[in-house]
């Protein structure tokens, strides 16, 4: 992501009466001036996963490749940053409902064809034979993330983990562990990220996983938990347009998969 702040690195002479570089605490009442931004106008990166046939790992695709990043890495997809397997730490500052976006078939040239598959439609639905649906569902996480995090700069550490095929069990394995921590606020929570491969029964296909686990807690009246908790509430009504990929994973899962969830349960007080 580029640097927006630049510019406002250091404070004109005769200004320091006028300016500061820290960011105002609280919220503001009343209309604010950003009521048009809609979510076409708010771009947000996720942290992806390598898998084998992800154009960031093939040297000849010129837009998207990213040196070094093999297999299993994560990476940065505005930043073309290589994150590597991990561990990386994050706050949850918004989980979304599903979602579901039908793409057209690699073979075709891929592409999005209805980004806006609702709930029930026949195309969310497993054909009566185990087919996948026509549509593929995502599970969004806007998140904070705390490895690399730079205080002057919160907001270029704002994310998503969109997970899609063979990452909804990820997803139902992040779910549950939000649910572990019982009533507090989703953004006092920290987990951590790292990756992994398995293999798909069906087709002996090897795709990357993430694997997530609970990492403990924002310290209570930290300036870090007073940041998230604003944050949070910045974010939880705002609509965003997660940056993605314009074709489904080739390295799909199986319906036995989209059931069976992984990794291992971690407490939350841990």
């Amino acid at each position: 992501m580029a640097d927006t702040k630049n510019d406002l690195a250091v404070i004109p002479k005769g200004m320091e009466e006028m300016m500061t570089l820290d960011r105002p605490a609280g919220k503001d009442e009343g209309a604010l001036g950003n009521e048009g931004i809609g979510r076409g106008d708010i771009q947000m990166p996720r942290i992806g996963i390598a898998q084998k046939t992800s154009p960031e790992i093939d040297p000849t695709s010129a837009n998207r490749y990213i040196e070094g990043l093999q297999f299993t890495d994560l990476f940065h997809s505005t930043t073309r940053k290589n994150l590597g397997k991990g561990p990386l730490h994050f706050i949850i500052l918004r989980r979304d409902d599903p979602r579901w976006v039908q793409f057209k078939p690699l073979t075709e040239g891929g592409g999005i064809i209805d980004k806006d598959v609702r709930r029930g439609d026949p195309r969310t639905a497993f054909g009566p034979n185990g087919e996948k649906p026509v549509a593929t569902e995502f599970h969004d996480y806007i998140v904070l993330m705390l490895t690399g995090f730079d205080p002057a700069k919160p907001l270029e550490s704002i994310a998503a983990f969109s997970l899609k095929s063979s990452g909804i069990a990820a997803a139902k394995e992040l779910n549950f562990l939000i649910t572990l921590r019982g009533p507090k606020l989703i953004c006092k929570g920290i987990y951590s990220v790292t990756t992994g491969s398995k293999t798909d029964k069906k087709t002996s296909g090897v795709y990357a996983i993430y694997k997530f686990a609970n990492a403990g807690w924002l310290k209570p009246d930290s300036p870090i938990e007073k940041l998230a908790i604003e944050m949070f509430e910045a974010w939880k009504d705002r609509a965003v347009e997660i940056d993605h990929d314009d074709a489904p994973d080739p390295d799909d899962f199986n319906p036995a998969e989209f059931e069976a969830g992984q990794g291992a349960r971690h407490d939350p007080g841990m």
